[in-house]
């Protein structure tokens, strides 16, 4: 099986890196930072899988995505969105350029990949999965951008479900709460990280659900702590 990660630099989807890769599945690792998807690459030791330096938010690193994996790869079995941006504290003190990054690169990121890949797919059919956080299920205090952008995420998820629902796409929702990442280094909240799950653990209880019978998926994924 092929999936395609982005966010793959860090956080989860670092970790979902490694447990499909420990599978056999081949991989093609997009974000950023070039540096620590080499990082990355070296770790996983495995000659079938590459590396995509991409700003999801650009339509146009998207669109050369979608000419490498398919001049490469041909059609992916999968495509596993992980990247995202958080932005926290009250709303008063976050600025205009943390809003706009914030929306652009959580809303784009999922949309833009999501639409190179959507239709090739069809045909052999495949899975997409979307990682969001239980911040798009129930508004929270210090994460109102947070939840819009996740929110919004949430509508583009369920309403891209609905519109392949006769085809052989699976949409995935994925939720998680809290993750004991580097992705709260950037807030000054006090969040009771040690109580929250690992980027590890909350992969191990995903890869399982990629998976489909004859008959049905799983649509969403809920991790609670």
């Amino acid at each position: 099986m092929t999936y395609i990660i982005t966010g793959a630099a860090g956080g989860l989807g670092q970790a979902l890196a490694k447990c499909l890769s420990k599978q056999g599945e081949r991989l093609l690792l997009v974000g950023r930072n070039e540096e620590k998807l080499k990082t990355l690459l070296a770790e996983l030791n495995d000659a079938n899988h590459k590396l995509f330096v991409a700003d999801l938010t650009k339509a146009s690193d998207v669109q050369a995505l979608k000419e490498y994996v398919v001049e490469n790869w041909g059609v992916p079995d999968g495509l596993i969105n992980c990247a995202g941006h958080g932005v926290f504290g009250r709303l008063p003190n976050i600025n205009e350029s943390d809003i706009a990054a914030s929306l652009e690169t959580n809303l784009l990121s999922v949309i833009y990949p999501c639409r190179a890949f959507v239709e090739i797919m069809q045909v052999k059919g495949g899975v997409i999965a979307n990682v969001m956080s239980t911040a798009a299920q129930k508004g929270k205090a210090n994460e109102t951008v947070y939840c819009a952008a996740k929110w919004g995420v949430r509508g583009f998820t369920e309403a891209l479900r609905e519109e392949v629902k006769s085809t052989k796409v699976r949409v995935i929702g994925v939720y998680p709460a809290g993750m004991n990442t580097g992705f709260w280094q950037q807030t000054s909240v006090d969040y009771p990280l040690e109580s929250f799950m690992t980027a590890e653990q909350v992969a191990e209880l995903i890869v399982p659900a990629l998976e489909s019978c004859a008959q049905g998926y799983v649509s969403d994924i809920v991790l609670s702590r």
